[in-house]
């Protein structure tokens, strides 16, 4: 499998809606709201919203011969205008989702690679992020260098120090 990782376009921004998806309802199952439903809800909603307007707007896709099957993207946020895993308004959050199809194999660990390894020549510090705790994602979070920061009941702030 040879999967190519490269920077988002703007045409990238309906697949980007469809991986935000994924990131949230992750474990939803038949639980799952309708997609433009489950886009709509507070702190979804806003999550993309004006995207590549704001300095800072960084987004990785993931693909195999050209079909998108992964996104991960940060974004800076403020106290007034911020999404789950906000920390500080100098540290921008990563929002990341893998198609169903290709989960655990690697594909996620790469793309926040890619993204840190592009934060760090951007100068950025640190990226944070937030996951429920019974999210398997957790453990990847931490083999890519996030610790935990905030707990915050069912779910944790993470936080990864780049290194300049």
């Amino acid at each position: 499998m040879n999967v190519e990782f490269r920077e988002a376009r703007q045409s990238d921004i309906p697949f980007l809606r469809q991986m935000l998806y994924e990131a949230v309802f992750w474990g939803a199952g038949d639980d799952k709201p309708p997609f433009e439903e489950g886009l709509e809800y507070p702190g979804v909603s806003n999550a993309l919203a004006g995207w590549g307007e704001r300095d800072g707007d960084i987004a990785v896709v993931a693909e195999i011969d050209f079909k998108q099957i992964g996104a991960a993207w940060i974004r800076y946020w403020t106290d007034d205008n911020n999404i789950r895993g906000y920390y500080d308004e100098n540290i921008p959050v990563l929002v990341i989702g893998v198609s169903q199809d290709y989960r655990h194999q690697g594909i996620g660990g790469k793309m926040i690679s890619w993204l840190v390894d592009y934060a760090g020549m951007q100068g950025i510090a640190r990226i944070s992020l937030m996951v429920s705790k019974d999210n398997y994602a957790i453990n990847l979070y931490g083999q890519c260098g996030f610790v935990e920061y905030a707990d915050k009941g069912n779910s944790v702030i993470m936080v990864r120090e780049i290194d300049a």
